[in-house]
């Protein structure tokens, strides 16, 4: 009798197939760099001053900081911002639905395993 080999390792998060998508949708309307908005034609400023659509500012953090901290998902508020309770004022996103915790896991295990960018380069300056 052979039994299948178990690992507890799970396989690693790609930022492009798997973060990018979720980032796009749900974060970079609010967090990307200024903007026109082409519904309204008003100016849009990233909000608390932190932008998701480069990795350099991502790293670089917003008015607060400590946005991204690679390997340490409870002090990356990318994270900690998605798993607080609706009630809550600084929870992200604050319009539409909240991220399911599907999503809420992929971004902690890809910060968890040091927040790999892979060849994703963002927006430029």
């Amino acid at each position: 009798m052979s039994f299948g080999v178990l690992t507890s390792h799970a396989e690693s998060v790609d930022f492009e197939a798997k973060v990018l998508p979720i980032l796009k949708e749900r974060c970079f309307d609010c967090h990307s760099k200024e903007h026109v908005d082409e519904k309204t034609g008003k100016t849009k400023k990233p909000k608390g001053k932190f932008r998701m659509d480069s990795p350099e500012m991502m790293k670089k953090g917003g008015a607060d900081g400590g946005d991204l901290t690679p390997g340490d998902p409870a002090k990356s508020t990318i994270y900690t911002s998605v798993t607080l309770p609706d009630s809550d004022d600084k929870a992200m996103p604050p319009k539409g639905d909240r991220l399911s915790k599907e999503q809420q896991d992929l971004i902690k295990q890809w910060i968890a395993e040091g927040a790999n960018f892979g060849a994703w380069k963002g927006a430029a300056d």
